[in-house]
């Protein structure tokens, strides 16, 4: 390109060819940036999404807990919970944590045979398949902005610790 095309020139108008470069240099990075945050929100940044979806398991692998990690306020997010037992023979799952004070629990799927408080916890007693493994669905809905934490035991040595950030 000719050197004078960058050139800052007086006729038609006044112009500062430094200052447009600059400009325009700032508007590449602003794309940039937006392309970026649209692709993690697309990952899950913001709730729903691979970098939102989270599994954990306790040390012995009798509890295991699907959740999102990342959510918003005001939106439902599942938890899903499945304890291993013995074939045939209740299990008994408490649950407790922030988590369950700051949120509403809108539906729990299976019907426990029996729940009950137990202190600032919810001891649910679920029914057993076959194989011994109890599911539980929940569905959770908060107000809450910020993080929140869970709490799900199935005996002394069978407990599982997660947490939850919830975006405006």
């Amino acid at each position: 390109m000719p050197e004078d095309e960058w050139a800052s020139r007086r006729n038609p108008v006044q112009e500062d060819m430094s200052m447009q470069q600059r400009v325009w240099r700032f508007e590449r990075v602003g794309w940039y940036v937006l392309v970026i945050i649209v692709l993690l929100a697309l990952a899950g940044l913001f709730g729903n999404g691979p970098l939102s979806d989270a599994e954990v398991v306790s040390p012995d692998g009798r509890v295991k807990v699907e959740y999102q990690r990342l959510s918003r306020s005001g939106t439902t997010d599942n938890l899903y919970i499945t304890v291993r037992g013995e074939p045939g023979q209740p299990v008994e799952v408490e649950l407790e944590g922030s988590l369950l004070r700051a949120a509403s629990i809108e539906t729990m799927q299976p019907e426990p045979q029996r729940s009950m408080s137990h202190g600032p916890a919810l001891l649910l007693q679920l029914g057993t398949r076959n194989d011994g493994v109890a599911t539980l669905y929940l569905t959770l809905r908060s107000d809450h902005v910020g993080t929140l934490e869970g709490v799900v035991r199935a005996g002394p040595r069978s407990a599982v610790h997660f947490s939850t950030f919830l975006y405006p």
